[in-house]
């Protein structure tokens, strides 16, 4: 296939990238419309709850920390790509969330977010009024998407999400808990596990220093595509892994534990890369099909180090929350974000940073170095 080209005689052959390997739906547009339509009524109604902008989702932050990124030297030429073309290292910060579009209990089983800014990075840009040198890269703690697309995630996600919004916490603790004996005792017995669009709120509330985050849905990397992780590797954190979170550790259990823990230690964790090597079996328009790790294992890039700091920190919150905006779409086009998915978040995250800074009168600037408050 011309598609295909072997680095080394010994490797297996990568995707090339390509401008034609997306095929939007028709209807794709339109369907984005309708779905920024209702998250701006979400916006608004917690607007009106807290009477401060949030965002549409990942609203609750955990943490907001200065690190910096070291990418790894001698890396084949099929990973030496984009920003880890050299061997460099950059500051990064970091924020830690919850994805939900309102603020919830820590007691919460859910889906975790991380947004990753490095920064001081030069190279043609995705976006071209993007005057920018900062790379964002946005993670989430499950490893392939919830929805195909767009079109899925208007007809099944949106629903879903809008029920959400307006559940208490108590409803949604005991809805989880009775789901999560459901499908530990009947459904899986029978063949039936969760769908995967509601197993995300009965997998384990475990310690979010431990995590695993994904990037789900694929990107341009370089002359390659692939999809991206990151995971904990020094042995403070990685001990961390899987380590529940206590019935007793209160509302704001992930933050606590995350002050706590960078009073005392510092943190490494690692990038890591899949690359793409067949469009069939690792698509780039469906984010719900696992890419094969026989065919492509994730290999380390760059390493992400994290220093003894106070994460939470009034002004780190502010900053955090109302200053900064994430969004994978802000970059280099060495890492363009590929497949519907990454379409529909490229103006939903946009759509609802324009409101949070407007509501909030708040600026809303790229950082440098020196920006984030110490």
């Amino acid at each position: 296939m011309t598609d295909l080209v072997a680095p080394h005689a010994t490797e297996q052959a990568y995707l090339r990238y390509r401008d034609d390997l997306e095929h939007p739906r028709p209807d794709e547009e339109g369907d984005i419309d309708k779905i920024i339509t209702v998250l701006r009524s979400n916006l608004e109604k917690a607007y009106r709850t807290y009477k401060h902008g949030l965002r549409d989702a990942h609203a609750k932050s955990h943490g907001i920390l200065r690190g910096e990124l070291t990418v790894h030297a001698n890396l084949p030429s099929e990973l030496a790509q984009g920003l880890f073309a050299a061997p460099a290292t950059y500051p990064v910060i970091a924020r830690l969330s919850s994805t939900s579009g309102v603020i919830r209990s820590d007691q919460l089983r859910g889906v975790r977010g991380l947004g990753i800014k490095v920064i001081g990075v030069d190279g043609p840009r995705i976006l071209p009024d993007d005057s920018a040198s900062t790379q964002d890269f946005i993670m989430v703690t499950h490893r392939e998407f919830l929805f195909a697309d767009a079109h899925a995630y208007l007809t099944r996600g949106m629903p879903t999400a809008w029920v959400l919004a307006r559940l208490p916490d108590t409803v949604l603790k005991t809805g989880s808990t009775v789901l999560s004996a459901l499908d530990a005792h009947v459904l899986r017995r029978i063949g039936r596990p969760v769908p995967p669009n509601l197993g995300v709120f009965i997998r384990p509330n475990t310690h979010i220093l431990g995590e695993t985050f994904y990037s789900s849905a694929p990107l341009r990397y370089g002359d390659h595509v692939a999809k991206i992780l990151y995971t904990p590797v020094s042995p403070e954190v990685s001990a961390l892994a899987g380590v529940p979170v206590g019935h007793d550790a209160g509302v704001n259990a992930h933050q606590d534990m995350i002050v706590d823990f960078f009073a005392e230690h510092s943190a490494e964790y690692e990038l890591r890369v899949q690359l793409c090597t067949d469009p069939e079996t690792m698509p780039i328009e469906d984010a719900t099909v696992a890419w094969p790790e026989a065919d492509s294992p994730h290999r380390p890039v760059a390493t992400i180090r994290f220093g003894r700091q106070d994460p939470y920190t009034p002004e780190r919150r502010a900053f955090g929350d109302d200053v900064l905006s994430f969004n994978s779409w802000r970059g280099l086009e060495s890492h363009r974000p590929l497949g519907s998915i990454n379409r529909l978040k490229k103006r939903v995250y946009e759509a609802s940073s324009n409101y949070r800074h407007h509501v909030n009168n708040a600026p809303r600037v790229e950082p440098t170095a020196d920006r984030l408050p110490r």
